[in-house]
């Protein structure tokens, strides 16, 4: 911590010290007291560069009084103190400072010399709690200010920019528009048009350079925001609140895109923005409580594989319903969105259906980096979700995006890569990318298998029902026998499939593994590997073949000989649905 080299001059630092690294050496760094100190080794020695820049007020510095109540000794109670320094990126030794009186101070030469440039003359409140400053990345003389002032029950938003080195400042934020005090701001890295703004009542953001601003709502509370970072790696904005965890908002790059191409984009009623590259990641379970209960507090990771953002503008029903009566051919469906992806050779390999989001706007959609897969096998009945099932995971390289919305069409172009942290051979991948896929296709003989038994349940089933309907039923008894038979066949032959039915809660090991179950494990053991498979992914494939083979052969038997026969016999009934009408008379 710094000292004064006068013993008789104390120190006063705020609750929340100024602290800033220099951006031309990391070594150097800024502490803030009523002095702005500045160590170039990291903290071992300090030098005072500036006199003290706060009001000094006497009347704002009675601490030891701290209002006749109670008494304070941890500093939570200083006043007249240095509470943002912030260097410029552009410049080296320019410097700017804000204090929590109201002051704004700007040195050119390293602290040789301070010129006060507060915006005092522009709308800022007198005292104000300069909370933040920014300097602009982009132009020398360009830096924003974040002030508050409910200190002094004013609640107004308070944001100011200045362009000429702090001669002259202009507003940059209105109550009807941004309703609650301002706390924090960041200018986005690489467009500077894009402005995020914390406020006591959440986050709002600019993509035209403060004239206009947006809240943003979607995953983020209405909450005290006050502190904000942009990840110069990642592209994501990371944010400080009060009490409220931290949040990451991920990929602010399609508001970058926005704010470099204007409102005309906005306009569109389909953009498919670049996306980010996409990772083949490797989890593991992170260490600690497994299951966090109500009393553990776990944060939610980002979900996997491509992160696709997109913006529609769906038209308006009015136009649409004008246009049809005036005899315009009909657009196409505007009820669902349609994401196609391309291999780099055009074949498409996956495709994915949404319901149109209700809103207009940016919405996002995932690729979980599968190919288009074949439906697993199912003992039950149960309907699958809509579109297509997902299968193997993709190779690395590179891939195309289409969509769809209506008739409009944008598309782009995906990296894929493999876990950065992970060395992963490319032929490892490969080798394990060929055999999946050939379990791929036996499950798909599997499923097929297993949909003609339960469509053949439904049949004796539905056939049952129409012969005990009929008021001669009687004659169809042996019939009737034949037909518990062949179910109990077919019962048994998915017994086999995929063991025995359970009535018991829980969960029960099979006493004979199902045919089905040999696919899975022999699916699990291919997709652990790190390196090529083996003689074991090998021996289990093999053992999955011919474990499903002697039970496909059984089945091939049934629908060969019984089936048929069967068949036949109903059919040669005619027992249709429909039956002869009678008028219907009162005696």
């Amino acid at each position: 911590r710094p000292t004064h080299p006068d013993p008789d001059v104390q120190l006063r630092f705020n609750w929340n010290s100024a602290l800033a690294m220099d951006p031309f050496d990391q070594t150097t760094i800024y502490f803030g007291s009523q002095f702005v100190h500045k160590s170039d080794d990291q903290g071992f020695t300090w030098d005072i560069i500036s006199p003290d820049l706060t009001t000094n007020d006497p009347e704002k510095l009675k601490q030891y009084e701290t209002g006749g109540l109670t008494l304070d000794d941890s500093g939570a109670e200083n006043y007249c103190t240095i509470l943002a320094i912030e260097p410029s990126s552009l410049e080296k030794d320019m410097i700017w400072v804000g204090t929590d009186d109201g002051r704004v101070h700007l040195t050119m030469d390293g602290g040789t010399t301070w010129e006060d440039v507060s915006p005092h003359g522009f709308g800022m409140p007198k005292g104000g709690w300069v909370a933040q400053i920014r300097a602009s990345r982009y132009k020398k003389g360009e830096a924003y200010v974040i002030v508050n002032n409910y200190r002094n029950f004013d609640f107004k938003p308070y944001l100011f920019r200045t362009r000429d080195f702090g001669q002259s400042w202009e507003s940059l934020v209105e109550e009807k528009q941004i309703p609650g005090y301002t706390l924090s701001l960041a200018q986005d890295l690489e467009e500077p048009n894009l402005l995020f703004l914390g406020t006591e009542y959440g986050l709002y953001f600019s993509i035209d350079e403060g004239k206009e601003w947006t809240k943003w709502t979607h995953g983020f509370p209405t909450v005290s925001t006050m502190d904000l970072a942009i990840h110069p790696r990642e592209h994501d904005l990371v944010i400080g609140t009060f009490g409220r965890a931290a949040y990451v908002l991920d990929d602010i790059r399609p508001l970058r895109a926005l704010a470099n191409q204007g409102t005309g984009m906005l306009d569109r009623q389909l953009v498919l923005f670049d996306p980010p590259s996409a990772f083949i990641n490797q989890y593991q379970q992170p260490s600690g409580t497994r299951f966090g209960a109500n009393a553990i507090f776990n944060g939610e990771n980002r979900r996997g594989g491509a992160n696709i953002c997109y913006l529609i503008n769906k038209p308006d029903k009015k136009k649409q319903e004008s246009k049809k009566k005036e005899g315009e051919s009909e657009s196409a469906p505007l009820d669902s969105i349609k994401l196609q992806v391309y291999s780099a050779e055009g074949t498409l390999i996956r495709t994915l259906t949404r319901k149109t989001p209700e809103k207009n706007g940016l919405h996002k959609i995932q690729w979980y980096l599968n190919e288009k897969g074949v439906a697993r096998p199912s003992r039950s009945n149960r309907g699958r979700r809509g579109g297509e099932p997902g299968g193997v995971t993709v190779l690395p390289g590179k891939y195309m995006l289409k969509m769809t919305f209506g008739d409009q069409v944008d598309s782009t172009f995906i990296d894929v890569a493999y876990d950065p942290r992970v060395e992963m051979p490319y032929e490892v991948l490969r080798a394990k990318y060929d055999m999946l896929k050939e379990l791929e296709g036996v499950t798909s003989v599997a499923t097929d298998a297993a949909n003609k038994l339960k469509s053949s349940l439904k049949i004796l089933n539905d056939y049952k029902k129409r012969i005990e309907a009929e008021e001669d039923k009687e004659t169809y008894e042996e019939l009737l026998k034949k037909h518990k038979v062949l179910k109990d066949t077919i019962n048994v032959f998915l017994d086999e499939m995929f063991g025995k039915e359970n009535k018991k809660q829980g969960f029960a090991r099979q006493k004979t593994p199902s045919t089905i179950s040999y696919l899975y494990t022999a699916s699990r053991y291919v997709r652990s590997l790190e390196q090529k498979p083996g003689r074991t992914q090998e021996v289990l494939i093999k053992n999955a073949k011919d474990k499903l083979s002697v039970l496909l052969e059984k089945i091939n038997g049934f629908y060969a000989t019984e089936w048929p026969e069967y068949q036949k016999e109903v059919e040669a009934l005619k027992l249709s649905p429909f039956k002869s009408f009678e008028p219907f008379e009162l005696d």
